[in-house]
């Protein structure tokens, strides 16, 4: 959860890009993992969850 981020920079980078790959995913239920969105917040990827 989020007491595994050091920051508050770093739990808002996390949420906004668990936000984005979720919206990226057809149906309710996104099964995202923590590197992916890890991934996404650090600048890497196009945005989309790679499967």
């Amino acid at each position: 959860g989020l007491n595994n981020l050091h920051s508050d920079k770093e739990a808002l980078e996390f949420a906004v890009a668990a936000s984005c790959l979720t919206h990226s995913i057809p149906g309710d239920l996104p099964l995202l993992s923590v590197e992916e969105v890890k991934s996404l917040a650090g600048g890497a990827g196009s945005g989309r969850v790679q499967r």
